[in-house]
């Protein structure tokens, strides 16, 4: 009971599960059942899972779903002031999504939530990215016949960061091509994830797009002048947030320095004018 009571207090973190008694008892009656929980992972979790990950379980499939970049990032793969583009989850009757199944370990259901919780709503000094809300939800184990319930990240259309218009590919590709967080460019992001695709062969209703975004990117990016593709390699070389955090914060102010100087050299080259004299207007 006290186990039980303990579950329900964590899951009530998750936004969508918070409001909805019910579906945490359910969640918790399988988990007891099962001794473990599972998370469906489809994008960076794939590639960098959180703490307390006892086994991952390739090839698995969510069907009733499609992946996209439907939301913006303005702490891990983007900032306030250039905003990134990061995946989610939309109903979609005819689509399926393949991913991860990322278990916790009897002993570690809790820290198993409470880590998934601390990746997925990742705060700042200007909030909580609430891009997200959560579900479970029925993935499809590599066999193709047996079912594993798992806590999903689904797009929160709610959020004031979900994009609620249809971006092209060229304009995905703008974005991520420039934008950059504490966690390194977008653009690794979308390399990272495909190049898992890749590696295992994982195809769903996704890819093809995923596909032509990557090689949109990579196009985009040629046109970039030398210096700005020089400093979006060397931060995906940096190792640490620390030192991504101190990046972001130089060259923003190198940035406001740049844009002074400017201001400041064109206040001393324009010409004066000379004012017309007018009679002087009572102000009504």
């Amino acid at each position: 009971m006290e186990h039980g009571n303990i579950l329900d207090g964590v899951l009530k973190l998750l936004n969508g599960l918070n409001n909805d008694p019910i579906k945490r008892a359910n969640i918790i009656e399988y988990v007891q059942m099962r001794c473990a929980i599972a998370v469906f992972a489809y994008g960076s979790l794939i590639w960098n899972p959180f703490d307390c990950v006892k086994e991952i379980i390739p090839d698995c499939t969510l069907t009733g779903y499609t992946k996209g970049f439907f939301c913006q990032d303005f702490i891990y793969r983007g900032t306030r002031d250039s905003t990134g583009l990061t995946m989610g989850l939309k109903p979609c009757k005819n689509a399926f999504v393949k991913g991860y199944l990322l278990m916790s370990d009897a002993d570690e259901i809790v820290s198993f939530i409470e880590a998934f919780i601390k990746r997925e709503t990742p705060t700042d000094v200007n909030g909580i990215m609430d891009i997200y809300t959560y579900d479970f939800l029925p993935v499809l184990m590599p066999n193709g016949h047996t079912v594993e319930w798992a806590l999903t990240c689904v797009v929160n259309c709610s959020s004031q960061f979900y994009i609620n218009t249809v971006l092209s590919i060229e304009q995905q590709a703008e974005i991520i091509g420039l934008s950059y967080g504490i966690n390194g460019t977008n653009f690794q992001y979308l390399h990272n994830t495909l190049n898992i695709y890749r590696t295992l062969a994982l195809c769903d209703t996704f890819t093809e797009e995923m596909e032509q975004l990557y090689a949109a990117v990579l196009l985009y990016r040629q046109k970039l002048t030398k210096q700005d593709r020089h400093w979006l390699d060397m931060f995906d070389q940096l190792s640490t947030k620390i030192e991504r955090q101190l990046a972001i914060q130089l060259r923003e102010t190198k940035n406001i320095r740049q844009i002074s100087r400017k201001l400041f050299s064109r206040m001393y080259s324009v010409e004066p004018t000379t004012i017309p004299k007018y009679q002087r207007m009572l102000s009504v």
